[in-house]
């Protein structure tokens, strides 16, 4: 966002000092860029020319002339900003104006756009870059996104369709080039207290590679950014604390006064991590007040997945009017996500509520809604999956579901429906054929995303050696009883987003109990939040306006931990598991 500082990774001994010829001093920490030998030191506050719609302009050309003025010597531009133009021509005039030496005082950044990350394209673009700048070379390129769309179109957001393979061999092997040549003195390829990113933190400091965060302060009023870091309750009361402003809290910020004290006067305590980390860009949205996940591996046309839904399995299993009447009003209470399954017999009922829902005017179309469906274990056979999901297709009377679940990590005889299952019908599930068949049902555009349900880490390891598209969801058990710490940490670093069912237990199905909702301690957490325990149907959307206390985690993290749904009707001696724990590993 114009005007906004980016701000570096870990500083260096060195620190660089601002001296225009109006005699303003302003001491401004820099880092070494380990592989740019004939790099200058990059200073560790910078300023951003993204500006949204983008354009060039006198404004941006403006905002950066007063920049330098104020002391700044580090830029960031790029090709999609539009700013190189505006950027090049307010060097110019500082030097001209004598408020700097010359073009080498400076620190400018571009970035290599998309649809120029092709190996033959990546040169051209960066002398393009180096013509507006009006400079023979910048001090450091980068590669905007590690993906590349249909070449010649500077546009953002780019139409899902133009998203092609990224190479990255041949890609980086062109920017190497670039280094070479002289064009840019370094090559490289987001950091805020709401994203936080440790773990690549720590990746890049033990491989040399300097973070640079982009919209340090959450880019509030850009189509990218969110108000997320600027109203943070926690971050507004350290800064009243520190006697700043919460820009100057977050970013350091250079000041109006230009005194150097001003930014270095105060030191952070010691944080541990501000709760609830979220993304600005892209991994949540909101639709209403349901905040929203993107799945990774998802088709390009694929929507976010609201991160609460409605499940629609009673038993006994099938259609009913109670189940569509139930849909209705879920989705008039505000509900856009509900799962279903081929095993509960609720897909008819789903599709007959959404018609109506449509129909009425609850919605618009079918579109505005995330519907999940799973393939039962009968049909988990490699010549049944696509059959299966355009069953279940023609059951909800649609053209696509959003994602698309292996129900079980086991076959069992084809065409066998019946619960409980016979135990001499249960069959190995062949991972490799049936992923195949789930990932050409995404090809298809059946589904928008596959995943899997009730499958351990080892399961996913094997599903994940022969993969060519990841889950994008396991859908598994986890509450405050059965809370799969070492599953969800899997996940995390897989990719794999999990979707919990049974949050409250399921009390009153014949799978589900009532130790969730009888629980002493969430009883007496839920009292002093003033929070009913489930919450139902309405109440379980307003679920974002109170969190949980350190106190309150600690105490939910002792309570004893048992599955729920241990599945026993998936152990028999002449099936491929022999016990609850070749099962869940």
């Amino acid at each position: 966002k114009l005007d906004e500082p980016a701000f570096v990774g870990e500083a260096g001994d060195l620190s660089y000092t601002a001296n225009s010829r109006n005699s303003m001093e302003t001491r401004i920490p820099e880092v070494c860029l380990s592989s740019g030998s004939l790099s200058k030191a990059m200073p560790r506050i910078g300023m951003g020319t993204a500006a949204y719609p983008f354009v060039s302009s006198e404004a941006t050309q403006s905002a950066i002339s007063h920049a330098i003025k104020l002391g700044y010597r580090h830029f960031d531009t790029a090709a999609l900003y539009q700013s190189e133009e505006p950027l090049g021509e307010a060097v110019s005039e500082a030097v001209r104006s004598g408020v700097i030496g010359t073009r080498d005082e400076l620190f400018v950044t571009s970035k290599l756009w998309c649809s120029d990350a092709r190996c033959d394209r990546v040169v051209p673009a960066l002398r393009k870059t180096l013509q507006n700048l009006q400079m023979e070379y910048i001090d450091l390129y980068l590669i905007h996104w590690p993906m590349t769309v249909k070449p010649g179109k500077y546009e953002f957001p780019f139409p899902k369709d133009e998203i092609e393979p990224f190479d990255m061999k041949s890609v980086w092997e062109a920017m190497e080039e670039c280094l070479r040549l002289g064009l840019t003195k370094a090559i490289g390829v987001e950091v805020n207290p709401l994203w936080q990113q440790r773990k690549l933190r720590e990746l890049c400091v033990a491989e040399g590679i300097q973070i640079c965060a982009w919209s340090p302060l959450g880019a509030r009023g850009a189509l990218w950014g969110s108000d997320g870091v600027m109203e943070c309750a926690v971050l507004m009361e350290i800064a009243e604390a520190k006697g700043k402003t919460l820009a100057q809290r977050i970013s350091t910020k250079l000041a109006k006064s230009h005194s150097a004290k001003d930014i270095k006067d105060w030191t952070l305590s010691p944080l541990v991590g501000l709760t609830n980390p979220s993304r600005s860009f892209g991994m949540y949205k909101k639709m209403g007040r349901i905040p929203e996940v993107l799945l990774i591996s998802a088709a390009p046309d694929s929507k976010p997945m609201p991160m609460i839904g409605m499940g629609t399995a009673t038993y006994p299993f099938g259609p009913s009017e109670a189940a569509r009447s139930a849909v209705v009003r879920a989705i008039a209470a505000g509900y856009r996500h509900f799962d279903t399954a081929a095993a509960y017999g609720s897909e008819t009922s789903i599709g007959k509520a959404v018609a109506d829902a449509v129909e009425s005017g609850l919605v618009g179309s079918r579109d505005e809604l995330f519907i999940t469906s799973k393939l039962w274990c009968s049909d988990a056979h490699s010549d049944r999956v696509i059959p299966a999901l355009r069953k279940t297709l023609q059951n909800l009377q649609m053209e696509y579901i959003d994602l698309y679940l292996i129900h079980w990590p086991i076959s069992i005889k084809a065409g066998k429906s019946d619960i409980p299952i016979a135990k001499d019908d249960l069959l190995p599930l062949d991972f490799k054929s049936v992923w195949e068949a789930m990932e050409e049902c995404q090809r298809l555009g059946l589904t928008k995303a596959i995943g899997v349900s009730n499958f351990s880490c080892k399961k996913l390891e094997i599903l994940l050696s022969t993969a060519k598209i990841p889950p994008a969801v396991n859908q598994v058990e986890v509450n405050p009883l059965w809370q799969q710490k070492k599953l969800r940490e899997f996940c995390v670093e897989k990719g794999i987003k999990i979707c919990a069912y049974s949050p409250l237990g399921a009390k009153g199905t014949v799978w589900g109990n009532d130790r969730v909702m009888e629980c002493e301690v969430l009883k007496e957490i839920a009292q002093a939040k003033g929070k009913t325990l489930a919450q139902r149907m309405k109440e379980n959307l307003d679920i974002f306006d109170w969190e949980l206390s350190e106190e309150d985690k600690y105490k939910i993290n002792q309570i004893p931990q048992q599955r729920s749904v241990p599945a026993e009707d998936f152990i028999s001696d002449v099936g491929p598991f022999k016990s609850l724990m070749e099962l869940w590993d």
